[in-house]
């Protein structure tokens, strides 16, 4: 079939607006007819052969009812709304071919690797198939269900979870108690439950009220949630625990072996992010669009790399947060680890490279080295306890089990907070020089097990690489891609590390990540020697994107 022309009315939207790039970016033609576009809902119909609607769920059905006389019989309608039975009843109103689609995933996030929900109807045909196929082959999982099935699941994955997250955040608002205030007393569990409710109420009404107003199967799930509620109230109001411990028990049956998973996975989920936050007043602090975010606090290796750039300092809680900061443009730059020689790819940077609309500007590799840090009134003898991250404990092992064999083992965040928790002249932490002060006292230097450890942090700017961005000398320079092919069978990678030694071009590293659920397809990320001003990298480039099936250049620098 000959590749279709698609049409996204609300294309400037958030969800449109993804999905019309993902188009965009495989060769498709896009049309886009949004409030502020030139181009009407009814010209765009007449013109498409594949009309997808994507707005509010509340207009929904009234654009596809508005719309359905406009699009040609031979041409087919979707949506990409979470709600499916009323507007897939909508659309096969009309003589087109109709698909339901639902992305499980934010705007926020690339569509390789995400899980979308299609709902095949009587009238789906070549234009599904081919819809079905594309995003597959482009690294979408796809599910497939019936409307009512899809509504029905939607009531319990969407509907109770959220009203939950909605009235527990009403309940906190009821009972008047500031909400900081709460958590100095509730543990780490409870905290990441008020922060469930607090990211959900922190988005659009909108939205989360049509998901509960609009499906048809939400308010029968919803009573069924009511009468539990119901039950706990009067088995605590009898202060009956015989039953509270029948009511409980008869829960963690049902789930089963879930309950000991989930008790494990969500510990770790707490310990790596909750243990994060900043204790400091860094929650204060702005960014300022002339500043540089990098991870804080002050005084660790990311301060000090960050000395190589002329700029002031925005101290960010965590990497997701600098990237987030560069690409909606609140920061000049950020400045993010990318690899340490000894421990390896920093995952959480190279996956958000691929996912974020930013650039490698430059890049500087610092060497690591440690100091053990103690009281100021401290010596060698009194330490029992050593703090410090998790890395560079790992990266002074030998030290350790050398000088201090009996000691106790402690992490920290990061290597600042280590120095908070010396309370003591029994204590001792792990960091960089530039941390201690006239309160501490450095018992030794360099205690870093390999003394060549560097790290490599790079320089982020907001938005793709772009050819004008910088002219490099191309004796020094370096080149950063990453790309995936549209199936994974055998071949694919050497007919592009293939490119290289035809070109001649030295790579200097070659990782792979998984982009989606489903073992055996990949993103690949290379980084070579040269610059993309020179005309045989230009051409290696262009050999590339001929056997992949999505190619970006993260960065020439």
């Amino acid at each position: 079939m000959i590749e279709p022309i698609i049409g996204i009315i609300g294309g400037k939207g958030k969800m449109g607006g993804l999905f019309a790039s993902f188009f965009k970016e495989h060769g498709i033609k896009v049309l886009i007819s949004d409030q502020k576009t030139k181009l009407t809902n009814s010209a765009l119909a007449a013109q498409s052969d594949i009309v997808i609607v994507s707005v509010p769920i509340d207009q929904t059905t009234k654009v596809i009812s508005e719309t359905l006389t406009h699009i040609r019989p031979e041409s087919a309608i979707m949506d990409l709304t979470s709600i499916k039975v009323n507007p897939v009843k909508a659309m096969l109103k009309g003589k087109c071919e109709v698909l339901g689609m639902h992305p499980m995933f934010a705007e926020t996030n690339p569509i390789p690797g995400q899980a979308i929900i299609l709902t095949p109807t009587k009238k789906s045909g070549t234009h599904s198939i081919w819809m079905e196929k594309f995003l597959k082959n482009n690294g979408a999982t796809i599910y497939k269900m019936t409307p009512k099935e899809h509504d029905k699941l939607m009531a319990a994955a969407q509907g109770i979870i959220h009203f939950a997250d909605i009235a527990f955040a009403d309940t906190i608002k009821n009972l008047k108690i500031p909400v900081k205030s709460l958590f100095k007393y509730t543990s780490k569990a409870s905290e990441l439950k008020v922060q469930l409710a607090a990211r959900l109420i922190h988005q659009s009404p909108n939205l989360y009220g049509n998901i509960q107003i609009q499906n048809p199967y939400n308010l029968k799930a919803l009573k069924i949630y009511q009468k539990s509620v119901a039950k706990l109230l009067k088995i605590v109001r009898k202060k009956d625990l015989k039953a509270f411990t029948a009511y409980f028990v008869e829960s963690r049956n049902f789930l089963g072996p879930y309950t000991r998973e989930a008790l494990e996975d969500s510990t770790q989920l707490m310990q790596m992010h909750l243990d994060k936050k900043p204790k400091t007043k860094l929650k204060t602090q702005k960014p300022k669009k002339t500043d540089i975010a990098l991870l804080g606090p002050k005084n660790t290796h990311s301060d000090l790399a960050g000395a190589h750039f002329e700029a002031n300092k925005y101290y960010a809680k965590d990497i997701d947060e600098v990237f987030e900061l560069v690409e909606k443009g609140k920061v000049a730059a950020g400045l993010v680890p990318s690899e340490n020689s000894y421990h390896g790819t920093v995952r959480e940077t190279i996956d958000a490279l691929f996912a974020k609309e930013v650039h490698i500007a430059d890049h500087v590799q610092l060497p690591i080295h440690h100091c053990l840090i103690a009281h100021k009134n401290a010596n060698k003898k009194n330490i029992k306890t050593v703090i410090s991250h998790p890395q560079a404990l790992s990266q002074c092992k030998n030290y350790l089990k050398k000088h201090y064999p009996k000691v106790e083992i402690q992490s920290a965040n990061s290597t600042a907070a280590a120095l908070k928790q010396i309370n003591d002249r029994n204590t001792a932490a792990i960091a960089p020089e530039i941390a201690a002060n006239e309160n501490y006292r450095i018992l030794a230097r360099n205690i870093e097990d390999q003394k060549d450890n560097t790290t490599t942090f790079l320089l982020l700017r907001r938005g793709n690489w772009s050819q004008d961005q910088k002219t490099l000398s191309g004796q020094n320079s370096k080149t950063s891609i990453a790309f995936y092919f549209s199936k994974d069978k055998a071949g694919s990678l050497f007919s592009v590390l293939k490119e290289f030694a035809t070109h001649k071009i030295n790579m200097n590293k070659i990782e792979s990540r998984p982009a989606k659920a489903d073992f055996g397809e990949y993103i690949f990320y290379i980084d070579f020697d040269g610059d993309l001003q020179q005309a045989h990298v230009q051409k290696l480039i262009k050999n590339i994107g001929k056997h992949v099936a999505y190619l970006r250049i993260l960065g020439s620098y």
